[in-house]
């Protein structure tokens, strides 16, 4: 604990007494009480200031301590959202893979057709050409 020194003067005037100029032990215990009073008075404010400043200093750490909890919190849902994300790309993933495999397939109709109506058009010119003989 630290020590202040008393603001106020603690040296008294001489108490006059019948004896001509000592002080009385009553006045000497008198003053050596104020003394400890006033002492006590001191360090009782420095207790209290020091018990203040640790207060304060526990509400700081309880306002870290709350601001540590909401990271770990948002960290968590930031966790959760990302997986969601994760997800949600695979899904969209095998939707793409899905749609490749129907143009695929839609390709080949096309091919197909595409075979089917040369076909045609040879058949046809063959019938013309019968015809125009």
């Amino acid at each position: 604990s630290r020590k202040t020194t008393p603001t106020t003067s603690t040296t008294s005037t001489p108490v006059p007494s019948p004896s001509g100029g000592q002080r009385t032990i009553t006045a000497i215990v008198q003053q050596e009480k104020e003394k400890e009073t006033e002492k006590k008075s001191v360090e009782l404010q420095t207790l209290f200031q020091m018990l203040q400043n640790m207060t304060e200093t526990m509400k700081n750490i309880q306002g870290k301590t709350d601001k540590i909890e909401n990271l770990e919190q948002n960290m968590g849902n930031i966790g959760k959202n990302v997986e969601n994300i994760e997800k949600k790309i695979e899904n969209i993933e095998k939707k793409i893979e899905s749609i490749e495999k129907k143009i695929e397939e839609t390709d080949g109709k096309i091919e197909n057709f595409q075979q089917m109506m040369q076909q045609h058009d040879i058949r046809i010119k063959k019938i013309e050409d019968e015809d125009i003989q």
